[in-house]
């Protein structure tokens, strides 16, 4: 059972939510769920003790939808994750397991109530290890509360709206916080740039990590390398821009000196040495 699941005092209510509960037929099939609205979201924020009021609608995506709210006067950002139209889905025979039970379920809305589950605990742990991430406030269900980053109700802008004063010292905190990230709490982010990163109080901020991809010793080492390398040179790129030049292969190569999974250690072997790109 994860943290979450065990510590969340409204587990029971979460789970008689009034929504849809579909199985899935088969494995080619996509798996939906009613799309949520504003007032739903609003009226499940207010009940389940997440939020004392939801502004509006900040940004939406395939799997989730990210909402400005109160807790009390402070703002706090609100995601509720959904399944609608995505291209995750269930298998007919094996079902889901997720990271808050041993038992496989085929409930579609158990799997995206782990989605939060897993974001939750990848936030807290990069929090704990003093990486700049927006603090995961709470969650229950498939509802997931973390901080604003911004001034009053404005959102801090993204890396690639701002002018930097001194780009290399943002770069070497960058670096030094995904290296942490890496290295600690063994995630490869699998989606970082210059739209992934925000700028706020002097600081650039990591953020957007649902598909971040855990490094441990059931994972595709090639896989992680690969997400990895193409994270460093989408840092190394905008950093170009401020005549800045590093070599994102160099970089790669201090990462994975840092950590790579025992069991792991000789993944190349496998591909006669040969460098995999996804």
């Amino acid at each position: 059972m994860s943290r979450v699941e065990k510590f969340n005092p409204l587990k029971g209510s979460s789970l008689t939510r009034e929504r849809t509960e579909q199985k899935a037929k088969d494995q080619t099939q996509d798996s939906a769920l009613s799309e949520l609205t504003f007032d739903s979201v609003k009226e499940d924020a207010i009940r389940f003790g997440l939020a004392t009021d939801l502004l509006y609608q900040m940004n939406a995506g395939k799997e989730a939808s990210i909402y400005l709210a109160l807790w009390k006067e402070h703002p706090i950002v609100l995601k509720a994750y959904r399944l609608y139209r995505s291209s995750h889905h269930l298998s007919a025979k094996s079902g889901f397991q997720g990271v808050a039970s041993s038992k496989r379920s085929h409930l579609v809305l158990q799997m995206v109530e782990n989605f939060a589950v897993v974001e939750y605990d990848l936030l807290m742990n990069c929090f704990r290890a003093g990486i700049h991430v927006p603090t995961p406030i709470g969650r229950v269900g498939n509802y997931l509360t973390m901080r604003f980053l911004g001034d009053n109700k404005q959102a801090a802008a993204k890396l690639k709206d701002v002018d930097l004063e001194h780009p290399e010292l943002v770069f070497d905190q960058i670096l030094d916080d995904y290296l942490i990230m890496y290295r600690d709490v063994h995630y490869v982010h699998g989606d970082l740039s210059k739209y992934n990163i925000l700028w706020w109080q002097e600081q650039p901020w990591i953020i957007d990590v649902p598909q971040a991809y855990k490094v441990d010793t059931h994972c595709d080492m090639r896989h992680a390398e690969s997400m990895l390398r193409e994270d460093l040179r989408n840092v190394v790129l905008y950093f170009e821009s401020y005549g800045i030049y590093r070599d994102a292969e160099q970089i790669l190569q201090v990462f994975l000196d840092a950590y790579i999974p025992h069991n792991l250690r000789n993944y190349r072997e496998s591909t006669g040495g040969e460098i995999i790109e996804d």
